[in-house]
């Protein structure tokens, strides 16, 4: 399975793969903002808000260098 990026540089993206790839960005956005609220306001530890963020990591993104 290609990565976004490989779908959008082959011209093989859909509007279905765009609204997916947007949605799971804005939940871990919103996770943050929460995450971000609760440590500010006293509610988490440093240590358990830098722990919630190590389950909130991208995808990895897979690319190719141009062939010389």
């Amino acid at each position: 399975m290609d990565t976004l990026i490989q779908q959008v540089l082959s011209g093989n993206v859909t509007v279905g793969d765009l609204r997916r790839v947007n949605r799971v960005y804005a939940q871990k956005q919103r996770w943050v903002a929460q995450y971000t609220g609760e440590y500010t306001n006293g509610r988490r530890t440093l240590e358990q808000y830098l722990e919630a963020f190590m389950y909130i990591t991208p995808e990895p993104i897979y690319y190719r260098l141009p062939s010389a």
